[in-house]
Order: structure tokens, then sequence, then C-alpha cells
């Protein structure tokens, strides 16, 4: 493919020919990055084989990491599976369309390429209205993971995709910036017991409210290397170091006191390497006053408003290889509401590595 095609919608009111151009590009089985509300995905026909291999090929994706089917109503979603429990019922009503994956046991007719072969399949109804717009227009499912080449961080604007894949895909629909930044929660309902396998725009804390009752979560969701058990090792967002910059990435951890010690001292100590800084709001008037400077620095946003560096996390990685970083130090946060999404992709993108 020599060119991608790339055409502005407007966000709140999708314009229904741009919006046939890129579902004619579905229809043959081409590849179209479009927005969510969380961030940009790849689509493809969800159903046809060959459109789906060619999105493993574009992104360099292990064909054994399954994809999300992409929905428009809960009545196209529960066509796609063979059981729909009351768990399903409840959580859809109470945050779909909206930033929430369910995995329950896939129905006949879905390509084992989609879900690498397991009997379980993602669903996603999401509720930006190009994704929902296209979806309609396209007339089936897509298959849709994350616009950028596997292992980096994921796009959040038009522009990431346009940088990881020009030239590779046919069409790039802009919708401006995505809202909440980190893709969906991932909750399988497939087993006894509902198990949250990756964090994102619906926290724990709300599923649970929801249910009322307690979830389990994965291992891996803090912890990657110890990821056990076929769903949480073959899970979309669960496999491998993923969402990371080509600087390497270092966790910041501790009170926010010895945060700002670690931060100066590792800075002092590697004096004349092109260190990165992604600090909270409260601590970038100080690092701003170092002596030895980052090459890149900026503030996230509050420790107390996990969301805010959710949706500034992956944009600022992409940063930092523009300005030359070779290293990434991101002061970590708690590990609750927003803040479980945003640890459980540090963790991922530093490999566990930390000071």
């Amino acid at each position: 493919m020599s060119e991608t095609r790339y055409l502005r919608v407007n966000p709140s009111c999708p314009e229904s020919y741009l919006i046939a151009q890129g579902a004619e590009v579905i229809k043959k089985g081409g590849l179209v990055a479009f927005p969510t509300e969380t961030v940009y995905g790849l689509g493809a026909d969800g159903l046809n084989m060959d459109a789906v291999l060619k999105i493993f090929q574009v992104k360099g994706r292990p064909r054994g990491n399954p994809l999300t089917l992409h929905v428009a109503s809960l009545d196209q979603a529960r066509k796609l599976v063979s059981s729909w429990p009351p768990t399903a019922e409840l959580l859809a009503k109470k945050f779909l369309p909206g930033p929430l994956t369910l995995i329950l046991p896939r129905s006949e007719g879905i390509p084992d390429l989609v879900t690498a072969g397991l009997p379980n399949i993602g669903l996603r109804y999401p509720s930006n209205r190009i994704a929902l717009e296209l979806i309609k227009a396209s007339g089936v499912p897509l298959a849709a993971p994350s616009a950028n080449i596997s292992g980096c961080p994921s796009p959040t604007g038009a522009q990431h995709v346009l940088a990881d894949l020009e030239g590779k895909i046919d069409l790039i629909l802009d919708g401006g910036p995505t809202e909440v930044g980190m893709e969906s929660t991932i909750i399988s309902l497939a087993g006894e017991r509902p198990l949250l396998l990756r964090p994102g725009g619906v926290t724990k804390e709300e599923i649970e409210e929801a249910l009322k009752e307690e979830i389990a979560v994965a291992n891996s969701v803090l912890h990657p290397d110890k990821a056990s058990g076929e769903e949480e090792s073959r899970c979309q967002g669960v496999n491998n170091k993923q969402y990371a910059p080509r600087a390497q990435v270092i966790m910041v951890t501790g009170s926010p006191g010895e945060q700002v010690t670690k931060v100066k001292n590792f800075l002092a100590a590697n004096r004349g390497r092109k260190i990165g800084v992604l600090a909270t709001s409260e601590h970038f008037p100080i690092y701003e006053s170092f002596s030895v400077s980052p090459v890149y620095l900026t503030a996230l946003g509050s420790r107390t408003s996990p969301e805010e560096i959710a949706s500034r996390l992956f944009s600022a990685f992409r940063e930092c290889d523009q300005a030359g970083a070779e290293m990434v130090l991101v002061e970590t946060v708690a590990p609750t509401g927003m803040g479980l999404a945003v640890m459980n992709r540090l963790c991922r993108a530093a490999e566990q590595h930390q000071i």
C-alpha cells in the first residue's frame, strides 16, 4: 500500500458521506483507523478472516493475542455469544455503550483468528459517535485493537496513528483526541465468577458497586510476569511488554517526598544522559527548579486525579521519544480507581523496572 487517506470527521455530528467512505473500505476487506472514547482502533470486518489477518500483519501483533469485536448495539452483541448471563445484562445496562469489554462464550461463525482459538470472545460497545456510525454503516462487527505498532504506546490522537501506520492502512478517520486515553476495562464473565483482566475506563470499584460483590483481579494486572491460567495469559492486553516508548521506562516509587528525592538523585547520578520525567502536577514546579534538568519534563496531572494522568500518559510517552529521551522516569500513583489502570500500563511499559 502506498497511501493512507486521511479524513477529518466531526466528532459530535459525523458526516455521513465520510463515514460511508470508511464503511466502503471495511466492506472491501480493508483497514480503517477510527476514534473511540478510549484510544484509536484499527478496524476490519471481524467476520472476514483475510481482513482480520491484515490487522496482525500491519501491527506486528502475535496471532496468539485475541481481538475484541466492536458492536453498535446490545442486540448485535448478543448474536455473537452462545450465552448472555445476568451479570452481562446488568453490566451492559449500567456501563454500555462505554469503555468496557465483556468476555463471553463465543457463538459459531467467528473466525478462530479473532479469538486465538479460545472458546470466548471479547465484545465492546463503544460510546464514540464516529465509531458507532462506522460500525452501523459497515453492517458487521469490527475487530479493532489499538491502531499502533504492537507494543508501542496506544494512539490517543490521529497523528499518533499516522506516525505508526502511514502507508500501511487504507484510511484514518480523525475525530480529534480521545477522552479516556487508555483502553477499555476487560472483565471475563465466562468463568464461575467475574474476573478483571485489564483495568480501564470503568473502574473495579464501579463494577463491584454495580454487581454488589467483590470481583477477582487477574495476577497479571500489576504483575505481568505472574499471569496464570488460559484466560489471563491469552487475553488482549495481557501478554508481553506493551504501551512502551522507545526509551526505557522506569517507575518512581515511594511516598511523594521519596519520589522527589529519587528523581533528583537519579538525574544527578546520570548527568549527561537524556532523561525524561513524567511528573504529577504537584511535583512539576519542584523538578523545574533542579540544577540538572531532564531533556523532557511534563505534568501528567494531579495525583488526586488519576483520570487526568491516564488521558496524558501515552501521548507523553511519544513526546519523550520525540525529545530524544533514553530513559523516562514516571511517578507511580495509588492503584485505586483509575489509578489501577495507570499502574497496569506503567508496569507493562516498564517491565517492572523501578527506583
